[in-house]
C-alpha cells in the first residue's frame, strides 16, 4: 500500500521501518523536516494534506492541539482523496475524535481510530496491541498494516471513539498500577523488606503482567528513561478525567494520580518515563504540622457555605440584621450515613475548633466526613465569621485570657497528658488563643439566640445529629426543645455544668442545664420554680427517649459535672449514656479532648455509640 505518515516522533520512527520492510511505500511529513533525514526509504511530503492523496494516511501526533494545528487549521482534510483511509494512532480526547468523525463523514473519507499499547521498543518489534474502531470495511482494508505493527488487533466497535476511550481508560489503569507499586514498595521498604524482593514476589505471583514487571523494575532500579514520557502520561490522565466529567462521572483515584504526576512534572521529571511519578511519595513528618498544604493527604468532598439570617432591627431610622449565623458544610463523595452532623463550637471559640488540631492533624469535622456523614459547622451568632456589634447584639462579655485558657485546658498539676503541644510552647499557645473572642454578656439571651438560629438550620437541612462542646452544651437541649422532631441524637462533649452551675465570666444555668428557658412538663414559669421542684418531676418532653451521649475526659473539671448532669437528663426523659473515656481505657484527656493527641480514639467512641443510638432511634 501507499502510506502517507504524519508525525515522525519516537513511535513513528519505530513503526515506519517495519512498514517499509513489509513492502509498503511510505511517504511522510513532520513539522521538523530534520526528523526525516535518517529514515531510510521514506519519501518526504511537502504538506500533511499530501498524505491524504495516498491509499492510507496514518497520523501519530502528540495531542489534541497538534492534531488541530496540523490537520484541521491547515485544512489538510479538505482535498483528501475519498478512497483514502485515515488511521489515527494518537491518544486523543473523545471530544476531538467525535469532531474528527463528523468532519470525515462530511469529506467522505473513512476514519479508523487505532491507538496502541506499547512503548517505542515494543513498537519497533511489531508487538503492540492495537485497538481499532471504525467502519468494519475500512478496518478490514488496513488490517495488513496492523498485522505488521502489532501482535493483535482488538476490534472494539464501529465508532472511533470506542477505541479512543479504551486507550484512555487503559492508560489510566496503568497509572494506578504505578501508584500502587510506588506506595506498596515504599511501605515494604520502611519495614526493612528489600524493594527488589518485594517487587519480584508481587510480579511473579499476584501481578504477573508486563506493566507491573516493567514499572516495578524502574522503581527498584531508580531508572526512569523513556519509555513513555511523564508529560504525555499526564496528558492522558487529564483526558480520562475530562472524559469522565462529560458523562457526570467522578474518578477519585485518577484525581489522586494526577496530583502526583503534576508534582513530578513540576520537579523536572516530565522527560522521564511516566513511572517516575512513583518517586513522589508522601512522607509524614514534623513538616506535616508546619506545612500541611504540602504534606496533608488529598481529600475529595463537596463543600460550601450559607447563612442563617437574623431579623431586621431598626435603630435611629436605619435597618440592621441581628445575629446571622454562618454555616460551612462538607459532604463526602458518597454519603453513607442517614443523618447529617451539626457541629456547634464551644464557649468563646468558633467553628474552626472542629477543623485541624493544634498539632496539624485532621479534626473531628474531617473525621465525620470520612465516616460518611454530611457535616455542618456553625459559627454561633457573634462568633467567628458571624458578626458582632454591641449596638445590635447587646453588650459583650469579658475577653478570654491566656490565664483562663491554661486553667481550662491544662491547669497546673491537673494530670493532663494528651495536650497537643508543650505547655511552655508560647508560640503554639498564641495560635490557640487567637481563635477566642467574647460571648454576649447576657448568657440567657445569647443561648436563646443561638438556639433559634440552630432551629432555623434544622428547618433547612432536616433531621440531624447535634454535637456540642463545653459552653455550647446547653444549645443541644434548647434546640431539641425548639425542634424535637428534628434532633436525632445529641453528643455533648464536656458540656457546661453542673446543674444550676455558675461559670466565671460567662453566667449561670438558672434553668438547670440552660440559662435560657426550656419547656418542662408540668410547666415551670421561673427559674426559682425549677430549683424548688423535686428532681424527679423535671420532665422535658423534647428529651423523652432522645439518645444522648455525654463524653468526658479523665482530668477535666468539666468531667465532674457528669455526676449531676446525667441524673438530670435521666429524670428529664433522655436515654443518656455517659461515655467516660478513662472507663473505656482512653486516659489523660482534659477539656479539649476533641483536638488532643488521641482525638481519633475519642472520635471512634462517639461513632460507635452513634451507630447503635441512631439505629435504636429509627422507627421499627
Amino acid at each position: 500500500m501507499n502510506i502517507g505518515f504524519i508525525g515522525t516522533g519516537s513511535m513513528g520512527r519505530a513503526i515506519i521501518p517495519l512498514l517499509i520492510e513489509a513492502g509498503h511505500r511510505v511517504s511522510a511529513w513532520n513539522r521538523s523536516a530534520d526528523a526525516l533525514v535518517d529514515l531510510q526509504g521514506v519519501i518526504a511530503l511537502d504538506s500533511p494534506a499530501a498524505a491524504f492523496q495516498e491509499d492510507v494516511a496514518i497520523s501519530m501526533l502528540a495531542d489534541d492541539r497538534a492534531v488541530r494545528e496540523v490537520l484541521l487549521t491547515s485544512g489538510a482534510l479538505m482535498g483528501a482523496d475519498k478512497a483514502c483511509i485515515h488511521i489515527v494512532m494518537s491518544t486523543l480526547s473523545p471530544l476531538l475524535i467525535e469532531e474528527l468523525q463528523a468532519l470525515h463523514l462530511d469529506a467522505g473519507v473513512a476514519l479508523v481510530a487505532a491507538p496502541v499499547f506499547g512503548v517505542p521498543a515494543v513498537a519497533a518489534r511489531g508487538e503492540m496491541n492495537i485497538m481499532a474502531a471504525g467502519s468494519p470495511a475500512a478496518i478490514a482494508t488496513v488490517q495488513p498494516i496492523f498485522d505488521v505493527l502489532g501482535k493483535k488487533t482488538w476490534r472494539l466497535g464501529a465508532y472511533p471513539v470506542q477505541a479512543c476511550i479504551a486507550k484512555i481508560a487503559g492508560n489510566m489503569m496503568i497509572t494506578h498500577a504505578i501508584q500502587s507499586l510506588g506506595e506498596a514498595t515504599a511501605l515494604a521498604e520502611r519495614y526493612g523488606l528489600s524493594p527488589a524482593a518485594f517487587i519480584e514476589l508481587m510480579t511473579q505471583t499476584q501481578f504477573p503482567s508486563p506493566s507491573y514487571q516493567r514499572y516495578g523494575q524502574n522503581i527498584v532500579n531508580g531508572t526512569y528513561e523513556p519509555g513513555f514520557k511523564l508529560a504525555l502520561g499526564l496528558k492522558d490522565i487529564n483526558l480520562a478525567i475530562d472524559a469522565a466529567l462529560r458523562k457526570d462521572l467522578g474518578l477519585p483515584g485518577a484525581d489522586a494520580v494526577r496530583s502526583k504526576m503534576t508534582a513530578a512534572l513540576a520537579h523536572g521529571l516530565g522527560h522521564k518515563d511516566w513511572s517516575s511519578f512513583a518517586t513522589e511519595t508522601v512522607t509524614r513528618s514534623a513538616q506535616a504540622s508546619e506545612q500541611p498544604w504540602l504534606t496533608a493527604a488529598v481529600t475529595r468532598s463537596r463543600r460550601g457555605h450559607f447563612w442563617i439570617t437574623g431579623p431586621r432591627v431598626t435603630q435611629n431610622g436605619k435597618h440592621y440584621q441581628k445575629g446571622p449565623m454562618y454555616v460551612a458544610w462538607e459532604a463526602p463523595e458518597f454519603v453513607t450515613q442517614p443523618y447529617p452532623v451539626v457541629l456547634v463550637h464551644g464557649g468563646t471559640l468558633q467553628s474552626t475548633e472542629w477543623l485541624d488540631t493544634p498539632d496539624g492533624r485532621p479534626g473531628w469535622a474531617q473525621r465525620f466526613v470520612e465516616a460518611g456523614f454530611v457535616v455542618f459547622r456553625v459559627d454561633r451568632p457573634g462568633h467567628g465569621r458571624s458578626p458582632y456589634h454591641p449596638d445590635i447584639m447587646g453588650p459583650m462579655g469579658p475577653a478570654f485570657s491566656y490565664e483562663r485558657g491554661r486553667e481550662v485546658y491544662f491547669p497546673e498539676g491537673g494530670g493532663e497528658t494528651q495536650w497537643p503541644f508543650a505547655p511552655d510552647d508560647e508560640a503554639a499557645f498564641d495560635a490557640f488563643i487567637a481563635a477566642y473572642g467574647p460571648m454576649p454578656a447576657d448568657l440567657a439571651a445569647g443561648q436563646a439566640l443561638d438556639a433559634d438560629r440552630l432551629a432555623q438550620l434544622l428547618d433547612k437541612i432536616g433531621k440531624a445529629i447535634v454535637v456540642t462542646h463545653s459552653a455550647s452544651g446547653p444549645l443541644g437541649w434548647l434546640v431539641a426543645d425548639r425542634r424535637p422532631d428534628h434532633v436525632v441524637a445529641i453528643v455533648a462533649v464536656e458540656p457546661m455544668g453542673p446543674v444550676f452551675g455558675q461559670t466565671p465570666g460567662i453566667g449561670t444555668l438558672d434553668w438547670g442545664l440552660t440559662a435560657a428557658p426550656i419547656t418542662f412538663d408540668p410547666p415551670h414559669e421561673t427559674p426559682e420554680q425549677v430549683r424548688k421542684a423535686a428532681p424527679s418531676t423535671l420532665k422535658i418532653p423534647a428529651l423523652e427517649g432522645l439518645p444522648v451521649a455525654l463524653l468526658t475526659g479523665e482530668t477535666s473539671v468539666f468531667a465532674t459535672f457528669a455526676s449531676s448532669i446525667v441524673p438530670f437528663l435521666h429524670n428529664a426523659g433522655a436515654r443518656v449514656d455517659h461515655l467516660d473515656l478513662p472507663a473505656l481505657g482512653i486516659r489523660g484527656n482534659g477539656h479539649g479532648l476533641i483536638y488532643e493527641r488521641n482525638s481519633d480514639a475519642s472520635f471512634a467512641v462517639v461513632t460507635r455509640w452513634l451507630a447503635d443510638a441512631v439505629k435504636a432511634a429509627e422507627p421499627a
